[in-house]
């Protein structure tokens, strides 16, 4: 009789477990979000620091270069299989990465993808009816000769065999520090009205398909808790919310706004309409 009044002391009743398990879940509910909030941080970091790789690089290449940025798209260089910045031959050897293939044009390795980046893989690529893949993770700044600028280039087919170039010299870029180089992307280059977020990433997200679905094929992607990453023309790199990224006003300060727009987006503020 006293080893069973003895047990029956040791064991829990129901509502001590109740308790226990309730406290368990509080601790979850805090340390959950926590944990999170850290794991996104942590991204957020290696991704500035990818961009901050291919903004050195770039750099690096102006001195090879007599100041000259590698091309955002040089399509006198279509038949040697390099017509875009990442696949610029000598730009992948400053940054660092293997020499590339006939497949692997618009590919990087993974140690260099965002990590909170949900497109660059096989299996969103294998959608039915997808074309053009890439596994980049960021686009270079293409405003300056997209349809916001007032002399926009276009081509036929992906990458065709023309003669000319879209690349800036250091001399075409004022205030350097105020001028988007790369950013957080869906594809291998952005332009101003890609960072549309009402029109663009509140709808669609990390899915280019429904971008190029909805006639955009150059979008900012805002993964970082409602802001992009982006690298800058002096090389350094900072984080800016989607709002700091385009701006929607009332017709009454269009003007300004607009203006702020553009002294992000265009390198060149000649350029502009």
């Amino acid at each position: 009789m006293r080893q069973i009044k003895k047990h029956n002391r040791q064991a829990f009743t129901l509502i001590e477990l109740l308790v226990v398990i309730a406290i368990i879940a509080l601790l979850l509910s805090i340390i959950v979000p926590s944990l999170r909030k850290a794991k996104e941080s942590a991204q957020s970091i290696v991704c500035r620091n990818h961009l901050k790789t291919l903004a050195q690089a770039n750099l690096i290449y102006t001195v090879r270069w007599k100041n000259w940025y590698v091309p955002v798209i040089d399509t006198t260089m279509t038949a040697r299989g390099e017509p875009t910045w990442n696949s610029n031959t000598e730009f992948r050897e400053i940054v660092g990465l293997q020499d590339k293939s006939v497949t692997s044009n618009y590919i990087m390795p993974a140690e260099y993808l965002c990590p909170a980046d949900r497109q660059s893989n096989d299996a969103y690529w294998a959608q039915a009816g997808v074309t053009y893949k890439n596994y980049v993770s960021y686009g270079y700044n293409l405003t300056d000769w997209s349809a916001d600028s007032k002399k926009p280039v276009s081509w036929s087919g992906n990458i065709p065999v023309s003669t000319w170039s879209c690349r800036l010299q250091v001399n075409d870029i004022s205030s350097s520090g105020t001028k988007i180089m790369f950013i957080d992307s869906g594809d291998i280059w952005v332009i101003m009205s890609g960072a549309n977020y009402t029109k663009y990433w509140d709808k669609f997200g990390q899915d280019i398909v429904k971008y190029r679905t909805a006639g955009t094929w150059y979008p900012t992607y805002f993964r970082h808790k409602q802001g992009a990453n982006a690298a800058f023309f002096d090389g350094h790199v900072d984080f800016l919310k989607k709002e700091a990224l385009f701006y929607y006003t009332d017709t009454a300060s269009t003007i300004p706004d607009q203006k702020r727009n553009e002294n992000i987006w265009f390198c060149n503020l000649q350029n502009r309409k």
